[in-house]
This record gives C-alpha cells, structure tokens and sequence, in this order.
C-alpha cells in the first residue's frame, strides 16, 4: 500500500520586487535550491510554487525537507539576475492560512 505524500507550505518574502508568476523567475529560483541542495536534495523536497502576490510567494515541499529548504532560500541572493534576499514568514501544513497571510 503508497503512502500519502504529506506536503508543508511556505511563506516567503523576498527584498526586491519579483514576480513569481513569471515563469522564468520561478526557473531561477528553481535552480537556485538545486545549486544549494543538489540534485538529490531538490528532487527529494519536490518545491513548487503554488501562488504569488507581490513580493510574497507560498512554496510547497515534502514535510521532511523543511528545514533544508529554509535554509536554502536564506542562502539565495540572486533571482532572475536581480540582487535579492529571501525571507521565510511561516510555514504551514495547509496552504488556506497561508492564503490569509499572503492577502494582508
């Protein structure tokens, strides 16, 4: 018998004015995890942005990779080719008190 994959939710906030919808952006920070992670790191933690609002966006993870993943974005400092700095807000099991964050 699988096993459910238990996903976690990340809110995120970057210093300069990005946009997440854009799918090149969201490539680079792609492979700025995997720069960090490796290639087994990031297929193991599965990140994906799941919605963006400004220059916050939610990301979704496997629950084991948290804490690596975290630590990732603290580490990237460049996205897209703009000089940013990523900043985790909270972190959640379910993305709909993500939502109400991300809207205030």
């Amino acid at each position: 018998m699988a096993k459910r994959i238990k996903n976690r939710y990340i809110l995120a906030e970057t210093s300069s004015a990005l946009d997440f919808n854009d799918l090149a952006t969201q490539r680079s920070l792609e492979a700025g995890i995997m720069q960090i992670l490796g290639t087994m790191g990031y297929s193991y933690s599965n990140p994906k942005i799941m919605l963006a609002a400004g220059r916050q966006f939610i990301l979704r993870i496997q629950r084991s990779s948290e804490d690596s993943i975290i630590l990732a974005l603290s580490f990237i400092k460049n996205v897209n080719g703009k000089a940013t700095g990523i900043y985790t807000t909270k972190t959640s099991g379910t993305i709909k008190s993500l939502k109400e964050a991300l809207i205030k």
